[in-house]
């Protein structure tokens, strides 16, 4: 007898609840030794009151099946919410309902920052929510910062006009894990992992992303500028959209429908691109620079307006299934400095889409490489731009390049001037005074890259030198 009363009371207690709802008029604090606390109807915490939740303590609201907004339950923050968990019991806030994962039954957590709602939060977990955590007004100046916090299947998980940090923390199942950051904000993540979200952040003011995995999500990362390093980008619809101002390195890009979608001004450098459907989309102010672009459908699609914008340098882009490099524009360019793994034109041709296959497009020009993509053999010159065999279309300038060998480059001036040869980091390396009319132009001991010529009154020409 003793023993069944026992197992009763066991079975009591594992299924205790505290059930809450209406207005917290005074300070409150919600225990663990209380938790799970139902939330049976919409809560207010009132201005200058204090609702403290202690770390793993469950919040369980009840769902409501119309999917109607306006009838969702939600807790309303006019005072102030502290709910600070730990990395071994995070504060939860979810739906009772587990049989409904992703489909959102309430309205998450409202900040009526109008009223001088605040909040102190970290280490939760935030479920199943319509908005998710929100704010009604923008915090210029203000930082969240948020570590080991876990957000899935909200429809919104973090919409906050605020700067916001985020460490060791999962976005995942969400139609938007961070929305747009109109009014202000910047988000800057380290060690995450977004998965499975329709959006994982959209349209910050500025991104720092570093470490982090971005898997399955549709469109993941749209028109942010900012920095993105050591990250992996697989499986993804569009990794990167609509995007402009970005410097994305060290980075891995797989399986994606497109990798990096920029609409101008992106700086991609030391980056991996493999069995996408379109490694890269280049508009104007691209910078492409040592790159590894293989086995992708398209290795790099063209749109620039102004071809002679970008700057495509040193990359290795192979065996792409569909083009290795495909132009979308009327404008002749070069791509001299960078290998296409074979010595044989024919088949090089066969992988570039240019106006040899639809006459709607420009003509590319561009080098061929031995086999270990050291060394140029030769220039492939279907047209003449600024009378060079070997650079992207100039600017229009003082100088032309004419030609160019092992020790020197032979070059066209109009008028007198000085010119020099700097390099990327603007280390002036050589420089002569040029006659009007053309002129050998010596080449000192230099290294393999991308170098400027640089005329006294400005103008500049980028040119590829090898050893």
């Amino acid at each position: 007898m003793k023993l069944l009363l026992s197992v009763l009371l066991l079975s009591v207690t594992s299924f205790a609840q505290t059930v809450v709802n209406g207005g917290i008029y005074q300070n409150t604090t919600w225990t663990q030794a209380n938790s799970p606390y139902l939330m049976t109807g919409s809560m207010v915490v009132f201005p200058g009151k204090t609702l403290t939740i202690e770390p793993g303590v469950q919040v369980l609201v009840t769902p409501d099946y119309s999917f109607n907004t306006g009838n969702l339950n939600y807790l309303e923050i006019r005072g102030s919410l502290v709910a600070v968990g730990t990395s071994t019991n995070p504060i939860v806030f979810r739906t009772t309902d587990n049989s409904i994962t992703g489909t959102q039954t309430w309205l998450g957590i409202r900040i009526k920052g109008s009223q001088g709602g605040i909040i102190s939060m970290d280490k939760f977990q935030l479920y199943d929510s319509f908005y998710g955590l929100h704010n009604d007004v923008a915090e210029p100046g203000m930082t969240y910062s948020f570590s080991n916090c876990a957000f899935k299947n909200n429809n919104y998980a973090i919409q906050m006009n605020a700067d916001m940090a985020y460490q060791n923390c999962l976005f995942e199942n969400n139609g938007v894990g961070q929305a747009a950051q109109i009014q202000y904000g910047t988000l800057t993540a380290d060690s995450c992992v977004f998965s499975g979200n329709f959006c994982s952040f959209t349209w910050s003011n500025y991104i720092n992303v570093t470490n982090s995995s971005f898997i399955g999500n549709q469109n993941n990362i749209i028109g942010s500028p900012g920095n993105v390093s050591n990250c992996e980008f697989i499986g993804n619809a569009f990794a990167f959209a609509e995007e402009y101002g970005l410097n994305i390195q060290n980075s891995y890009f797989s399986e994606n429908g497109v990798g990096i979608d920029n609409t101008g001004s992106c700086i991609v450098s030391n980056c991996t691109f493999e069995n996408n459907e379109l490694a890269l989309r280049c508009a104007d102010n691209s910078n492409l620079t040592n790159n590894v672009i293989t086995n992708n459908e398209i290795g790099i699609a063209v749109t620039a307006g102004n071809p002679n914008t970008m700057l495509i340098a040193d990359n290795v882009i192979c065996s792409n299934t569909l083009y290795n490099l495909q132009n979308q524009t009327d404008k002749n360019f070069a791509v001299n400095a960078n290998c296409f793994c074979t010595s044989d034109s024919t088949i090089i041709e066969n992988y570039l889409f240019d106006g040899y296959d639809d006459i709607t497009r420009g003509l590319v020009n561009y080098a061929i490489y031995d086999d270990s993509c050291e060394t140029i053999i030769d220039y492939v010159v279907k047209v003449n731009i600024g009378g060079t065999n070997f650079l992207t279309e100039l600017d229009n300038q003082s100088f032309e390049v004419l030609k160019q060998t092992q020790k020197s480059i032979l070059v066209y001036s109009a008028i007198q001037q000085d010119l020099q040869l700097v390099d990327l980091m603007g280390s002036i390396l050589h420089q002569q005074k040029m006659e009007a009319g053309s002129f050998d132009f010596l080449l000192p001991t230099h290294s393999t890259g991308v170098y400027l010529l640089r005329s006294s009154n400005g103008n500049s020409a980028r040119i590829y030198l090898t050893e």
